[in-house]
């Protein structure tokens, strides 16, 4: 049992003379404080170190065409120097700030930051010490996908999210995602709908309107006062959520000299002269209505700002009744506190500088930064990944027969290509540009990328990490009053769909935030969906230090996670992985022999499989195997036509085909840390396939 703490009547500069008071101030205080610190530190030593590994284009490819290369020189068709490629690599390999100033760049933009690939922390796991699976190659399937979602994206910017249901736009290109044979964006019982189209295939980001209630609801600034029995709060200042937007056709990049100006890191012109942003903007500020805002949005955005705005709102959240009322009860703050946080106990104090307000929305802001620098790390010194502007370009040469690359004919077969060609004419045209119509990928950004390698996405790191700690301090309450934007941006309205959950919403804005950068032709989905899990990972990482700081016994952080498991963080629990895992693909395999069946191996979405051919070629024991990054996990989730089954061991697999699967399937399988399906969980792999005999 604890003693509580008394203050006694006495010069605070007294030392403490029984082991049942407070240490204030004194040596043993200071070596606590350092004990802490040396224990958080060996507990985050003791993990295992994993593996770095890239996907090998930088050596498969002597030209480096296959990585980034944006802001050093290139030659008149996109080619990098490769002397100055070397010296970039040297820079990298020896970490010395003189040699980075040494790289030789081809224009006046600089490279952002890569030291930060070196910086350590304080608090958390080393940014060295976790990892994420290898990009996509260049000339796979799953590339060659993510970059016909690309294109799609680009010619729906300007389409609003309350349209898509009716859009023929949207229609066409969810019939097209459905077709492709690896394609992992969200579905509806495996197959992509207007509804959940280009959303992050997370089970939170797929309810309610596509956007999160956070980038809609004004932002409160102060707490203010209230007056009592009123809903509202009166007298404090508060940010509503009306941006500057961009116009629309506001399309950029789409002509091949101005897209190797951007290459070579140059300052956007557009007809030979700079561009002025005081003209690039409507004149009137909107809510976000479509992807062209949404772009726009994390533009220019602070890494904090997302996540502090959340942060904000949840904090007068939970001052509110179900019904939308103010509370004016003292102990109503407990309803917004985290399940396990021991504020829900007490009768006589309430949190505020721990597991309060101010606890939440640093630690919120905390990980914004800590988990930049691990995705740093992998970004210079792992994965160099190209950008898609980049690949663009490439897609460009190979059509226009000006240069080769191997680029996955799934993508070249793509009806978007010829509705790219068509837009991107019909812009170069209205600019008075010549050069007529090209395969580039058009961005929303005039600069087009920033100067660093793609893999993975900063802004889907920095929101993973922000959205976990917002769940580790607050629990899952309906968000009062939702609303969505109507009248053009210019109006919100009520939202009459039903509660719309604090959780749900959070995984949401993780969701808009990533792809936003995917609308804006900067990102590819992969680099969200690995290190959206980096950042969740990495705060969760973060928390287990922060459960050793405290004077309240709590059993320790609740956290729902983008797996849908909800985990109790303490400082040594759970056994937290090194790396985020995911299902790499998913293949048919003789369950006798354990050996691929050919043509089956991976097993890709719209494939065919027929039973009798199988027999025939001795195969009578079909089985569906899940292939993971890493090798070994704790287990892998198999959800088939709706029904859970998990297996432990590797090779994970589902089980036998037989007569009686005959039809069509879906089949979703999912990496976790744990047995059955238990701990963190990795990225999932989604197909529908067909059954006969």
């Amino acid at each position: 049992m604890r003693i509580p703490l008394l203050f006694p009547v006495i010069p605070l500069l007294m030392s403490v003379s029984t082991a049942a008071e407070a240490q204030i101030g004194d040596v043993s205080r200071a070596e606590r404080a350092r004990q802490i610190r040396v224990d958080a530190a060996n507990a985050q030593r003791n993990q295992p170190l994993p593996e770095h590994p890239n996907n090998g284009d930088e050596q498969r490819y002597s030209t480096r065409f296959a990585n980034y290369t944006k802001g050093l020189p290139h030659d008149a068709l996109g080619n990098v120097s490769l002397p100055a490629y070397q010296q970039y690599l040297s820079a990298l390999r020896t970490g010395n700030p003189l040699d980075f100033e040494a790289i030789p760049l081809g224009g006046e933009r600089k490279l952002v930051n890569p030291q930060a690939a070196y910086a350590f922390t304080l608090e958390g796991a080393d940014p060295q010490a976790t990892a994420i699976q290898p990009a996509p190659r260049y000339a796979s399937n799953e590339t060659a996908g993510e970059m016909d979602e690309l294109y799609w994206m680009a010619l729906a910017r300007d389409v609003n999210f309350d349209e898509y249901t009716t859009s023929p736009l949207i229609a066409a290109a969810a019939q097209r995602l459905n077709q492709l044979r690896l394609y992992r964006g969200a579905k509806a019982n495996g197959v992509v709908t207007p509804e959940v189209i280009f959303r992050a295939d997370v089970e939170g980001a797929l309810k309610g309107p596509f956007l999160s209630q956070f980038l809609i609801k004004d932002i409160p600034y102060s707490a203010g006062p209230f007056v009592l029995f009123r809903d509202e709060p009166t007298g404090y200042q508060t940010l509503p959520q009306r941006n500057l937007v961009r116009p629309s056709g506001d399309d950029r990049v789409t002509q091949f000299a101005e897209w190797l100006d951007i290459q070579n890191g140059r300052v956007p012109t557009l007809n030979g002269g700079l561009i002025d942003e005081r003209d690039e903007y409507e004149p009137l500020r909107r809510h976000i209505r479509n992807a062209r805002d949404l772009t726009e949005y994390v533009h220019t955005d602070y890494p904090l700002e997302s996540t502090l705005s959340a942060a904000l709102l949840l904090a007068r959240q939970g001052d509110f009744l179900a019904n939308g009322n103010y509370d004016p009860d003292p102990k109503s703050s407990f309803r917004a506190l985290d399940e396990l946080s021991p504020y829900r106990q007490y009768l006589k104090q309430e949190a505020f500088v721990t597991f309060g307000n101010s606890d939440a929305q640093s630690a919120a802001v905390l990980v914004t930064n800590t988990a930049l620098r691990a995705d740093w790390f992998q970004k210079w010194l792992v994965h160099r990944r190209l950008r898609p502007e980049e690949f663009g370009g490439h897609v460009d040469n190979l059509l226009a027969g000006r240069q080769p690359y191997p680029i996955n004919p799934e993508l070249l077969n793509s009806p978007v290509l010829p509705l790219v060609f068509a837009r991107n004419a019909q812009l170069n045209a209205t600019r008075g540009l010549s050069g007529g119509g090209t395969y580039l990928l058009s961005q929303a950004f005039p600069e087009a990328a920033p100067l660093h390698p793609a893999y993975g996405s900063g802004h889907s790191t920095y929101i993973g990490a922000g959205v976990t700690m917002l769940k580790a301090f607050y629990s899952n309450f309906p968000l009062r009053n939702p609303e969505v934007v109507v009248d053009d941006g210019l109006a919100l309205a009520p939202y009459e769909g039903g509660p719309l959950m604090m959780y749900d919403e959070l995984d949401k804005l993780a969701s808009n935030i990533g792809v936003a950068r995917l609308f804006a032709g900067v990102h590819w989905r992969s680099d969200h969906d690995n290190v959206v899990r980096l950042g969740e990972l990495y705060a969760l990482r973060t928390l287990q230090d922060m459960s050793r700081l405290y004077n309240e016994q709590f059993p320790g952080f609740s956290v729902r996670t983008f797996g849908g498991n909800t985990l109790t963080i303490t400082a040594n629990s759970p056994n937290l992985p090194n790396v985020v895992t995911a299902v790499t693909a998913l293949l048919l395999v003789n369950a006798d022999t354990g050996q691929p069946v050919p043509g089956f191996a991976p097993l890709y979405n719209g494939a065919t499989i027929d039973l009798s051919d199988l027999a025939a070629w001795g195969i009578l024991h079909p089985a569906i195997e899940a292939v993971t990054y890493e090798p070994k996990v704790g287990s892998v989730r198999f959800v088939y036509d709706g029904a859970a089954s998990d297996d432990d061991t590797a090779p994970y697999r589902l089980g036998t085909l037989s007569a009686r699967a005959v039809g069509s399937h879906v089949l979703r399988a999912t990496p976790y840390s744990e047995s059955q399906g238990g701990g963190l969980g990795g990225v999932p792999l989604v197909i529908r396939f067909t059954v006969t005999n």
